[in-house]
C-alpha cells in the first residue's frame, strides 16, 4: 500500500499569522491555487481510500485536489490543539503572553492553554497510522492534513521523535510512505512537483 499525504494548502491564519490550531480558518486564494498544483502530480493515480483531518483547510484542500473524492473525515489527524489561543494574531500572543507563549511554541506544548503537547499529536497519529495497516486490498491511499500530522507520521514510519522545527512540511508539499509485509517506509518527502 502507498500513503500520499498532502499538506492543506495556505489558510487564512497562515495568511494573517494567527495561531490556528483546530480553528476552522478555510484556505486562502493562495491556499486554493497551492491545491490545483497538486492535482497534476496525483493525476492517473486511483485511490482505494481518503482520508482528511476534519478542519475546514484540510476538507478544502481535499476537494480542490481530488474532486471526484468522498474522503473520510478523522480528527485523529488534525494539527496540534494549541487551546485557548486558537485564532489569535501570533504578534498579539508575544506581547500580551510573551514568554508563557514563545515557550509553548518553542516545546511545542499547548498544554498551558487548555491544548495539546507533541506526545498528544503523536499518540492520536499513531492510532490513526495503525487504522491504516488494518486496511486490505488498499493500493493507494491519500490524506489530507497539517503540518502536525505530517511531523507524527514520519515520526511513526521512521519510529524516532525529532525536533519539528528540522523537518518543514510546506503548504501542499506531498509526502508518500509505503506500507508492505507489515514495514512502513518512507518513499518521496516534500514534493512539490513529479512524482
Amino acid at each position: 500500500m502507498r500513503v500520499f499525504f498532502v499538506r492543506h494548502g495556505q489558510s487564512m491564519d497562515n495568511l494573517l499569522r494567527r495561531a490556528s490550531g483546530w480553528s476552522s480558518a478555510p484556505l486562502s486564494d493562495l491556499g486554493r491555487q497551492q491545491a490545483a498544483s497538486v492535482v497534476p502530480l496525483l493525476q492517473g493515480i486511483r485511490f482505494d481510500e481518503v482520508f482528511s483531518s476534519d478542519l475546514l483547510r484540510a476538507r478544502q484542500t481535499a476537494q480542490v485536489v481530488l474532486p471526484d473524492y468522498e474522503p473520510v473525515l478523522s480528527d485523529k489527524i488534525r494539527e496540534i490543539n494549541v487551546g485557548s489561543i486558537s485564532g489569535t494574531l501570533r504578534t498579539e500572543l508575544t506581547e500580551k503572553l510573551g514568554d508563557k507563549y514563545t515557550n509553548a511554541v518553542i516545546n511545542h506544548d499547548y498544554t498551558c492553554f487548555g491544548g495539546e503537547n507533541d506526545d498528544m499529536v503523536h499518540d492520536r497519529v499513531s492510532a490513526f497510522m495503525k487504522e491504516l495497516e488494518k486496511l486490505e486490498g488498499c493500493e493507494n491511499v491519500a490524506v489530507f492534513g497539517h503540518e502536525g500530522t505530517a511531523h507524527a507520521m514520519v515520526s511513526y514510519v521512521l519510529d524516532a521523535r525529532f525536533d519539528i522545527k528540522c523537518l518543514r512540511i510546506p503548504n501542499c508539499s506531498v509526502i508518500v510512505f509505503s506500507y508492505e509485509d507489515g514495514r512502513w517506509k518512507l518513499e518521496k518527502f516534500g514534493l512539490s512537483k513529479n512524482l
